[in-house]
């Protein structure tokens, strides 16, 4: 039987018990793998560790208070029927999008084709009549004026001139009467265009279709509802703020509207209703909403009438304070550390941080303005450990960015994990 000695492999000694127990339960490809680990775990405790630095800096903030509100449509309608007429066709089912200008609903058009016909035929028999009329005019017309130059003549009579003088006045009534026919018909062809027109019902404005009342087959008249249709591209938010908290909010302000899964986005006030809750002496107030139109485009609608979300109401004037990025953080045993890149080497400092600024917190005491911070690879540093700093790596703060996640626990010599998240304040 073979003795087992040290295998060499990769300037790794081990032991002979430890190859015996190693050979038992893996191939000797592991034996390879975890030796040619040990190096590198000791030269990344021991040599220049690979960081990315942040710096620290001084931006706006304003102290704001959670108010809840809820989504709202700004347009909603229920679209009715312009003419009565029986119903051919339906296009729509409930929860389709349709865009501006979509047929909804189709009208029988037979009954409406025949009386566009007949006015069409009213307006020529009248505008027949009105030449007709034209012509007996001229011919009254001449034969009073010959009858008028007689006046001073012996062969005048008195009795003729007055008939003719009838005849030229009926004629210029006849011409009156065909010109009125022509406008009456007029007037039937374009209530019989208008009724074609809209025997065709289609959507006045893009949406998503919330109900259907018609059916095919069923008789309707003027104003029945068809669809009931909501805008889901321009809703608005609508809060009930404190009266006290009303100062902050002037018409035009931007503020921040942040969802249930986290995310921010922008908004604007666009009106506070002169209506106080006695209970609670709040005010409604509108909010524009504009990311959902963007949102919108989706294929499913990522926002809905009712939808709660916290709007972030400016309790106070705004102010610059010291910030330090929240991937800096790391939860030491006396509380927040940062490490600062300091002359190629990783330098502890406790500080203590206040509210959130974005993707920052603020910083109360322990650093200053312009100084360097390690927000990636910090996890595992060493005071006075050497490093090698790089720039951030891209990772930008979303329009629609979520709230400040936790900061880091330290999982080094720098501090035990703390079991609570710091969330600012």
């Amino acid at each position: 039987m073979k003795s087992l000695l040290p295998l060499p492999v990769a300037g790794c000694a081990i032991s002979a018990t430890k190859q015996m127990t190693l050979r038992r339960w893996t191939p000797a490809l592991l034996v390879l793998a975890v030796c040619a680990i040990l190096p590198a775990t000791a030269q990344a405790q021991g040599g220049a560790a690979g960081v990315v630095v942040e710096t620290v800096e001084i931006r706006s903030f304003t102290e704001t208070a959670p108010v809840l509100g809820e989504f709202v449509a700004s347009t909603s309608s229920v679209v009715a029927s312009r003419i009565p007429g029986l119903i051919v066709e339906v296009f729509v089912q409930i929860g389709d999008r349709v865009s501006q200008g979509d047929p909804l609903v189709r009208l029988d058009t037979e009954l409406l084709g025949i009386e566009l016909r007949a006015a069409d035929a009213s307006r020529n028999e009248a505008a027949t009549g009105l030449t007709v009329a034209e012509a007996d005019l001229a011919l009254a017309r001449q034969a009073f004026e010959r009858i008028e130059r007689l006046k001073s003549s012996p062969a005048f009579s008195q009795g003729q001139f007055n008939d003719l003088e009838r005849q030229l006045q009926r004629a210029q009534g006849q011409i009156a009467q065909a010109q009125a026919r022509i406008r009456s018909a007029d007037v039937s062809i374009a209530r019989s265009r208008y009724n074609l027109q809209n025997a065709s019902i289609l959507a006045p404005f893009s949406g998503t279709i919330l109900e259907r009342q018609a059916q095919p087959g069923e008789y309707i008249n003027t104003g029945s509802a068809v669809v009931s249709l909501l805008d889901q591209a321009h809703l608005e938010i609508v809060a009930d703020v404190p009266a006290s908290y009303l100062n902050g909010l002037p018409e035009g302000r931007e503020i921040t509207v942040r969802l249930a899964g986290g995310a921010n986005f922008q908004v604007k006030v666009r009106a506070v209703l002169p209506r106080e809750s006695v209970a609670t002496r709040t005010r409604p107030v509108r909010l524009t909403a504009p990311f959902t139109e963007t949102q919108a485009r989706d294929t499913i609608a990522p926002f809905a009438v009712g939808q709660s979300v916290t709007v972030l109401v400016p309790v106070s004037e705004e102010k610059s304070v010291l910030t330090v990025p929240k991937d800096a953080l790391v939860q030491g045993r006396g509380g927040w550390i940062v490490y600062i890149a300091e002359a190629g080497k990783a330098q502890p400092r406790p500080v203590q941080i206040g509210a959130a600024v974005g993707n920052r917190f603020e910083v109360l005491s322990g650093l200053q303005d312009g100084q360097q911070v390690v927000v990636r690879g910090n996890e595992r540093l060493r005071p006075g450990q050497d490093i090698m700093t790089e720039p951030p790596g891209g990772e930008q703060a979303a329009g629609g960015s979520a709230s400040p996640a936790a900061p880091k626990a330290a999982q080094s010599e720098a501090g035990d994990p703390a079991a609570d998240d710091k969330s600012g304040g």
